[in-house]
């Protein structure tokens, strides 16, 4: 069923209640996600670092993150390039675990922020859509 079928089928969905619950749920969520991307690459750094993937028999790190998440070689490297650069960009790092900012957000922001310029980046990124983020990055 496509959503233009579901929404015609499904006339509670449009009432106020619903829609309005609907997205105090998906904000919920998206600070959620925010958290735990946040927290996703903290751990998966530690798992890098202290060989996690050697301890349990992986014959690499990215095979190991693959079984675990389904991410392939690619995605593995940017989560790392992405957590390793928040930990010099605490900033960035606090707007992603409390969801003022997203990982695609952040993502991009970590290309060029440094410790100096984080603030001003962490500013420029405040009501920008990720892919504004991207083209001003660029």
């Amino acid at each position: 069923m496509t959503y233009g079928e579901w929404n015609r089928n499904c006339p509670e969905a449009v009432s106020r209640v619903d829609w309005q619950r609907a997205h105090t749920e998906l904000v919920r969520l998206a600070r959620t996600r925010a958290r735990l991307e946040s927290e996703e690459g903290r751990w998966l750094l530690s798992a890098l670092r202290t060989g996690a993937h050697v301890e349990l028999g992986y014959g690499s790190f990215a095979e190991y993150v693959e079984r675990l998440f389904g991410y392939d070689a690619r995605w593995t490297k940017e989560k790392l390039r992405v957590a390793e650069a928040l930990e010099h960009l605490p900033e960035l790092g606090r707007a992603l675990s409390v969801g003022e900012l997203s990982w695609s957000a952040v993502r991009e922001l970590t290309r060029v922020a440094t410790p100096e310029t984080e603030a001003e980046w962490l500013e420029a990124a405040r009501g920008r859509k990720s892919r504004e983020l991207e083209r001003q990055v660029s």
